[in-house]
């Protein structure tokens, strides 16, 4: 029996290199610290991490960081491990130069000159970058400018195109009616062929709109106006015409007459048809919190000790009780499409829009002037059902007036039935 094979894996490198105070280190610390930390980015991070990293040094570069947009648009494979590493550790208080590390390199046997300063090194990559990312801003510009240069055809223009495909069996009808190939237009049938192309109400006016004229000027010859009274112009335009179509007689010009008005007839049809057709837009239905929110009325009156019940009640209520503060008027609207069941039927109840009451019975609502409101408000608010508050307000003696069904912030919404 063959052995299973043992995956061997790199274990992960937690050592995150930290170049704090490395300006005071000797030089072989610096050295040993230095290859530790390319060490570790190469192989625990990956392109994306290098790319913020040259881009955070970036703007902080008084060089580079007017270019910040341009490299931004170079691949992520374009910023190598070392780069992005010496940018994380300048970022990180690494020295350009470190004096001490350069004296240990140049005592090494076998090294020849002076290390460079680490802004060389990444000048020189970011100078490629650049480069990059420069041709990468270019080309998405001429993608852009021939997008722009691309015609994308409107939809008024794929109805017309649509047209003229359309009309093509039409036009060869009267062009074969003209040469004498046919004598007649029984075998069309206009309303037929429209609906075979799938003729829809936009195309169908384009369609009526375009024989229009020419049926106003075959219906001229068929049945030709006064001349008295006409204009040099208009009689020009009269001979002109006559001219154009003196090579018919009466009876041709007749059936090219009636086949114009087939064709309008059959797109009148089709519009027609589409009008009847058309799904009636969908009105969301708003809730009675929405209906009233924006309703002003008196919430509370410290005056008379009463309160409104909440707004949204009034909708779809069989009576309304309201006060108004300021004339001390108290007053009832019953609705004109009462729903005794209770069960909310659509378009029963009272409803409102904007300040006005909508549905409210004008004979029925009426209200009285209150002689002794404090007392009497009072007595109103111990009456909890219809009939009890009918009961007492049949009692006043005061002259009762039409209500207008307006809502203003005077009026209290005492109670709902």
């Amino acid at each position: 029996m063959a052995k299973k094979k043992v995956i061997t894996r790199r274990p992960k490198n937690t050592n995150i290199p930290n170049f704090e105070g490395s300006a005071d280190w000797d030089g072989e610390q610096f050295s040993r610290a230095k290859d530790a930390a390319f060490q570790y980015y190469r192989l625990e991070k990956k392109s994306a991490d290098f790319k913020k990293y040259t881009l955070d040094y970036c703007k902080t570069s008084d060089k580079w960081k007017e270019h910040i947009t341009t490299l931004t648009k170079a691949p992520d494979n374009q910023f190598n491990s070392t780069l992005g590493a010496i940018c994380k550790l300048t970022l990180q208080g690494m020295p350009d130069v470190h004096p001490k590390y350069n004296e240990w390199w140049e005592s090494l046997p076998g090294t020849l000159g002076t290390p460079k300063p680490h802004h060389t090194y990444i000048n020189k990559w970011l100078e490629q970058i650049l480069s990059i990312g420069e041709k990468v801003v270019e080309e998405k510009k001429e993608e852009e400018v021939k997008k722009k240069d691309v015609y994308v055809p409107s939809i008024q223009d794929r109805i017309r195109e649509a047209t003229i495909h359309m009309v093509q069996d039409f036009e060869q009808a009267l062009d074969d009616f003209c040469e004498g190939k046919i004598n007649d237009f029984k075998a069309f049938k206009p309303l037929t062929k429209l609906r075979q192309l799938q003729c829809k109400q936009p195309h169908a006016r384009l369609i009526a709109g375009f024989y229009e004229q020419q049926l106003a000027e075959y219906k001229e010859l068929i049945d030709p106006p006064s001349t008295n009274g006409m204009t040099e112009k208009e009689l020009d335009y009269a001979k002109q015409l006559k001219d154009g179509y003196s090579h018919y007689t009466k009876p041709q010009i007749k059936k090219l007459y009636d086949f114009l008005v087939g064709i309008i007839s059959a797109c009148d049809a089709i519009i027609a048809e589409s009008k009847a057709n058309r799904k009636p837009r969908k009105i969301s239905k708003k809730s009675p919190e929405q209906i009233t929110a924006k309703l002003k009325y008196k919430v509370a009156d410290e005056k008379y000790n009463v309160s409104s019940v909440p707004a949204h009640k009034i909708v779809g209520a069989n009576c309304l009780v309201v006060f108004n503060s300021k004339n001390r008027k108290l007053g009832i609207y019953y609705t004109s499409m009462e729903d005794p069941t209770g069960t909310g039927r659509e378009g029963s109840g009272l409803n409102l829009k904007g300040q006005t009451l909508q549905r409210y019975d004008e004979k029925r609502s009426v209200w009285y002037t209150l002689r002794k409101p404090m007392d009497q408000l009072q007595e109103v608010k111990t009456l909890n059902t219809r009939k009890k508050f009918e009961n007492w307000i049949e009692k006043l003696t005061t002259t009762p007036t039409k209500m207008n069904g307006r809502l203003n912030p005077e009026t209290v919404l005492i109670g709902v039935y």
